[in-house]
């Protein structure tokens, strides 16, 4: 069976809200610049999922790119990496390590 990838649970309607009440846009403009009615664009603040192509125009519209952040968001900062050295036998003792070995 095939491992499904680790997606972040996103509800794009509040980033996108969120990025709108910050800019200094209003509903009216953002709707033009978007292409779509002032009604739809509360619609979008609601949805939970939207088509790439108007997530593609709301980012130009509010000049941020959502698909960085919904997509390739950074990992959690606290997450752990094995790395692998080699160590001469001699050197072992100037190498300062946890007691997780």
């Amino acid at each position: 069976m095939d491992a499904k990838p680790n997606i972040q649970k996103i509800h794009i309607g509040t980033l996108i809200r969120d990025r709108f009440t910050e800019s200094s846009v209003t509903i009216a403009e953002f709707a033009r610049r978007i292409g779509r009615e002032r009604t739809t664009v509360y619609d979008i603040f609601e949805r939970k999922s939207i088509d790439i192509d108007l997530l593609i125009a709301i980012s130009k519209a509010l000049d941020y790119d959502f698909i960085n952040e919904v997509y390739f968001a950074k990992k959690n900062e606290t997450s752990k990496m094995l790395i692998t050295i080699e160590i001469e036998a001699g050197e072992i003792k100037k190498v300062k390590m946890k007691n997780e070995e």
